[in-house]
This record gives structure tokens, sequence and C-alpha cells, in this order.
């Protein structure tokens, strides 16, 4: 019998919104901050912990995540990239995860569904893949979970590329989606028109 196994969520919510001109992830999608549907997704994927980075804004994300279930790491150095704002949920983590899903907290469009396809995934291959990523037709998109394994190189990565630097070195596994949405973040007024256009997802009721 399988062991379960423990997947932790790492959301991004660090940058500063420097192309949207304003804080882009208390922006409202169908009711609820952009970054609170992101959060909530990944409670009912089933991951735990769910690891907030924050940064630019820490008290503002605070209050848009009012009353989930979630930990906080706060990342000081959060103007020199999202590299580290990776480093810093990685450092979060507790000892026992086997895997980590990073999610970006401007992506509320991304349904449940993905981030527990990806879970199934990597827990029904023995030994399990190092890197898993949704896939948009044949282009990566978010999520992307990664295999402890893998933390020591993300706690190693610089400037603001995020982890795109490591898929050049590392095999990673794609599952695609019938689904062109995953490609889109929020970084200008047009992409928040365009996100505005997508209909929400179902999720359970906040208790």
């Amino acid at each position: 019998m399988e062991t379960q196994k423990k997947i932790a969520a790492i959301i991004l919510a660090a940058g500063g919104s420097a192309r949207m001109g304003k804080p882009k992830l208390t922006l409202d999608w169908h009711g609820t901050p952009l970054v609170r549907w992101v959060a909530r997704v990944a409670l009912n994927a089933g991951c735990s912990p769910v690891i907030i980075v924050t940064g630019a804004e820490p008290d503002m994300d605070y209050e848009s995540l009012a009353n989930l279930p979630l930990l906080f790491a706060h990342n000081a150095d959060w103007e020199s990239g999202q590299s580290s704002s990776v480093r810093t949920g990685i450092n979060a983590l507790p000892q026992d995860v086997d895997a980590a899903l990073i999610l970006l907290g401007d992506q509320p469009q991304i349904p449940v569904t993905v981030l527990k396809t990806l879970i199934n995934a990597y827990c029904k291959e023995t030994p399990p893949p190092l890197i898993l990523a949704a896939a948009a037709g044949e282009q990566r998109a978010n999520p992307v979970l990664f295999d402890r394994v893998m933390f020591p190189a993300l706690t190693n990565l610089e400037g603001d590329a995020g982890a795109r630097t490591i898929f050049a070195l590392y095999p990673v596994q794609l599952i695609p989606f019938e689904n062109a949405d995953l490609k889109l973040d929020i970084d200008s007024p047009e992409d928040y028109q365009r996100l505005m256009e997508i209909p929400p997802h179902d999720l359970p009721p906040e208790k």
C-alpha cells in the first residue's frame, strides 16, 4: 500500500506590481481577491502546508487572506527578483514534505483539477518525477511541482527568472491541459481585463 505523500504549496505573492501600477494581488475576481482564490485552490487540492511568500505588501496580503489556514514567509529581499521568493518559500517548508507546488499569486483562474492532476501523477510514479509541470498545449505553464530532491537547487537560484533556469538542467514531465488560460498572469490592466472575462471555477463555500 502506497504511503500518502505530503505535498505543500508555495504561493509567490511578494512582487511590487510595477507594471500594473497598483497592488494586483488584492484586485477583485468574482468577488474575491486574486491571491485568496489561489490560496483556496491550493487548500482544496489538499496541499499542506500552504505557504504565502509576502514581500512588497505584506499587510495587505494578510488582510486578503484572513481566516485561512496558511503559513506566511516574508521575503525582505523581494526586490532582487522572483528567485528570492522561491528560496524563501522552500526554506519555510517542514522537513517532512515530499514535494511542493509553486503557484503564482496572480493566477486565480487555475482550477483545483489542475493541481490534483499534477499531485496524482506525482504520487503514482516510483520513483517520483523530479519536476512536473502543467502545459497549455505544448507550452509549459503553471503550476509546477518539484520533488524534494530539487529543493537544494531551488534555494540556489538567483535573479528574476524564478525556477525557469532549472528547466534547462533537469528533466521536466509536462502534463497537457486543454486550457489556454493557464498561461495568463496579471502584469497589466489589459491582462486583468482578460482575466475578468474568464468565468469562476467551482470551489466549496468558505466555512
